[in-house]
Parts: structure tokens; sequence; C-alpha cells
């Protein structure tokens, strides 16, 4: 017998205009970080804690909260036990434990956003946190092999197995807490997960390149196998021809025996037989849109194309995934994405990891999805109807 793990959704279905002045996001506890020139720990010692330090730090951040106009979210009252019941051995420390990801996959910035959502949320829970990352999954971290923490939020590259990928003493350490994986787990992983709503994204990019005029798509896949971008290929191919459009894929080979840590897409030529392939088709089959899961992908697909002479938005359309504002910023045209919204999904783990703590007999594993929203740029042209 086998049970589906529940899901819950997170409603936000609002579309998002680069141009429009609802695109500025309130201001952060990261702002005033930034002005301040202090660690976002220490903008919450001064919210938090003040005493805790100095007077020439605190008047700093003081005055980039009031230059940012930011508002701190109230602190939630502690209790003395995060189970509710009789005060355990509690420290009320949270680990973040990232493993397995190169250091070129592990600062990806939508990453850096979960875990920044990750960090405000503990802050407001008055939570400790304690971050390791192991790139080889070959140790366990000294706050874990010491039981020094509640519990823990997880990230791993969606490429690979678990249980084959780190060690077994690693994994065992793991599975004896309480643990959530963040925007997705691996292979053979147990536990809560939360993530983003795949099919939702997929839905809302395939209705938008259909409402642009576009019925013949490919979905380019460097990296088959890898969890998410299956999920979402599936779910593109479905939407489409519930639409009536054609989809084509564009795939490398699968690779077998994968081992971390993992490396990010970072070059062009890691997409350059696939744009390839596309380019060899004959014009008037060849896909009009290319729809890839990760802006970390688009950014050097934008490259592949430039090298071929080619431009985003007149000889192609393209759609992406993440809304990585750091990587995508500079990119001409403006890249049209679906945004994952990593930082309320850092911000539903942690709550997802305190109630587990405190329900501790509840078996049944978790997922929880945000639904994504649609920022629009100029890297999907408008088609003329086909007479």
């Amino acid at each position: 017998m086998f049970f589906l793990a529940p899901t819950i959704f997170m409603r936000h279905s609002q579309s998002v205009n680069r141009s429009s002045p609802a695109a500025l996001e309130k201001p952060t506890i990261l702002d005033v970080a930034a002005v301040a020139k202090v660690a976002v720990g220490t903008v919450s010692r001064v919210i938090n804690t003040p005493d805790a330090v100095g007077p020439g730090i605190r008047q700093r951040v003081l005055e980039a909260i009031a230059s940012t106009n930011y508002k701190p979210l109230r602190r939630r009252r502690k209790s003395n036990s995060l189970d509710g019941g009789t005060p355990r051995r509690n420290r009320g420390n949270f680990g973040v434990l990232l493993i397995g990801m190169d250091d070129s996959l592990a600062h990806l910035p939508v990453i850096a956003e979960a875990l920044h959502g990750v960090e405000l949320a503990m802050a407001i829970e008055g939570m400790n946190l304690m971050l390791a990352n192991v790139p080889n999954a070959d140790r366990i971290p000294a706050f874990l092999a010491k039981n020094q923490v509640d519990g823990l939020i997880l990230k791993s590259p969606l490429l690979g197995d678990l249980s084959t990928c780190a060690s077994p003493a690693l994994v065992d350490a793991i599975r004896r807490l309480p643990h959530v994986w963040l925007l997705g787990k691996p292979e053979s992983a147990d536990g809560d997960l939360c993530g983003t709503d795949a099919d939702t994204g997929a839905r809302i990019a395939a209705e938008y390149l259909r409402a642009r005029g576009h019925r013949n798509i490919s979905y380019l896949h460097p990296r088959p196998g890898q969890t998410r971008a299956e999920g979402l290929k599936r779910s593109i191919s479905l939407h489409l021809q519930r639409l009536g459009m054609q989809l084509t894929f564009l795939e490398n080979p699968t690779v077998e025996n994968v081992r971390w840590p993992l490396p990010a897409i970072t070059n062009p030529r890691d997409i350059a037989p696939l744009l390839e392939r596309w380019e060899s088709m004959p014009a008037v089959d060849r896909p009009t849109a290319l729809v890839v899961s990760a802006d970390s992908i688009a950014v050097q697909l934008y490259h592949a194309l430039h090298e071929k002479g080619l431009r985003v938005g007149r000889d192609v359309s393209l759609l992406s995934f993440n809304h990585e504002r750091p990587l995508v910023m500079g990119l001409t045209p403006a890249l049209t994405t679906i945004d994952i919204r990593a930082e309320a999904i850092g911000r539903r783990a942690v709550e997802q990891l305190l109630w587990r703590i405190r329900n501790r007999t509840e078996n049944t594993p978790t997922k929880i999805l945000v639904e994504p929203c649609l920022v629009e740029g100029d890297s999907v042209a408008t088609l003329a109807p086909s007479v």
C-alpha cells in the first residue's frame, strides 16, 4: 500500500510587468543590510536584540531602516519548547545544509533568494541558523554530528540519486531529524518539500505564448533527468497539447552515473548543439519560440544566439523560469520569465519545518507548492495571425 503526499498550494497569481510601478517591491531586511553595509544577521539583531550590537553599527542600521522606510515584521512570541509540550533539549537551532553542489550551482541567484527567505523567516521566529556546505556530500557537518540542531532545511542538485551520490552516513544523519527540501528534492530522498507549482507555471507559459501567436514551441532541455526540469517538461507538453500547439524537444543525452558535486550550466557551448538542431530544421517547421527551465540556461542561450548572429525576440522568442534578477537584468531584450517566488518558498519551508518538529508522529510527507507568476519582458515576439 502507498500514500500520495498531500500537496498545499499558495495562490499568488498576478502578473508583473517590469515597466509598471507594481514591479517595485517593498523594502526588505536585505535592502537595509545593503544600505547599512552589514550582514542580514546584524540587522536582525538590531531589530530583535539591540543591546547585542555596538552603538555605532546599531545607529547605522537604524538610519538605514529610516532611509529605506523598512517596516520590521513583528516578532512572534516564542514558547519554551518547539513541540509545544514539556521542554526538551531544543535550543531553537535550525540547520541549513547544502550538499552536492559545485560553487557555480550553489551561488545561483534563485538559490540565494530562497536562502534569504529561510533566513528572514528564522529571524522572525527567533531561531538561530547554522549553515554548512558539503559539495561532495561525503561528510557530516559538526552541528549535525553533535546533535546541535532541531531540524534541517536541505538543498541539493536535482540531478542524481541521494542514496548513491551522498555518503550513507550523511543520509542516515539527515533522516534522523525533521527536514524539508528546498526547491525540489533528489531521487530517493524522503521528507517534506517546498517548491514551485511547475504545472501552473507551465500553464501560464503555454497560454502566454499562444496569446502572442506562437503555435510551434521547442523545450530546450540540456540536462535530462533533472527532476524539476522533467516535471516542467511533462506539464508543458500537456498544456501545449490541450491548446492545440506543437512541441519539439531539444535534449542532450541522458547522463549516466551522476556524481556530485554538480556544476551549473555556465557556458554557451553546453547549449550550442541543441541550438544547432533547432537551426537545422526547415524554416517552415522551425519552432518560433524556445522554452527553458531556468534563467541561467536562458543567459547562455542569449550568448549562443548572439554568436550565430541571431537575436532573441526577433529571430526566435524565448521564455524562461525562475526570475533571477541578478542574472537577467542586463539582457537585451528583457527576458520574459516565470517568477517562481523563491523567497516565499524559503519562508514557507521554515514554517513547514516548525510544523514538522511539532508533529513528529505525523509521517506522511508533505509537498508545499508556491504558485508562480509571469514577469513580462520583450523576449517573446507577437506574431501576426496566420492566414
